[in-house]
């Protein structure tokens, strides 16, 4: 099940990487051969390119967290066991990443649905209709935060009461994992 998941956030991080960057290329390529040459009307196109970056940043969060290149203070980390390494990544998550998803699942949601609702569009008179599009990438991005995180505390945990199995069967002394450095 978690492979799955897992899987899952990873595809959606690749297909988002795929789709938007070479559109936020040629878009910007647009924009700046538009404008240089051509006096074309940008502001559509302006907006097109914050979007596509607005939504990879979003769509590309639980991927990152799931391939560990999020940011950590690292030297301090390496200078901790397995078993605290795992304890603070659990805490963190239900300290701070599950109501931060919430938050952006949550009030993600009721933007891209009241924007859905009531045809909100840009405010500049060449800009983008459709604007509930861009918007529900808040809370697809926190769904897919949440799920990376999710597999990531299941994992930790199985770890900590593997480590704590083997501690109980080898008369409570702690294995080499729990104190050795990764």
């Amino acid at each position: 099940m978690l492979e799955r998941i897992e899987s899952g956030v990873r595809r959606v991080g690749l297909a988002a990487a795929c789709i938007l960057i070479p559109i936020q290329l040629l878009v910007s390529l647009s924009y700046v051969v538009g404008r240089q040459f051509f006096d074309v009307p940008v502001t559509a196109l302006q907006e097109l390119e914050w979007h596509c970056l607005f939504a990879l940043v979003f769509l590309a969060c639980g991927p990152a967290l799931l391939a560990d290149r999020h940011v950590r203070i690292d030297v301090w980390r390496q200078r901790t066991s397995a078993t605290t390494r795992a304890r603070i990544e659990i805490i963190g998550f239900f300290a701070g990443l599950l109501p931060f998803c919430l938050a952006l699942i949550g009030s993600g949601t009721v933007a891209a649905v009241d924007a859905f609702l009531i045809g909100e569009s840009s405010r500049a008179a060449m800009g983008l209709p459709g604007r509930w599009i861009i918007k529900s990438t808040v809370p697809l991005g926190g769904l897919l935060l949440l799920a990376a995180g999710g597999v990531l505390t299941v994992r930790n945990l199985r770890m900590l009461r593997t480590l704590h199995a083997q501690a109980s069967a080898s008369g409570g002394q702690a294995s080499g994992a729990t104190r050795g450095r990764r």
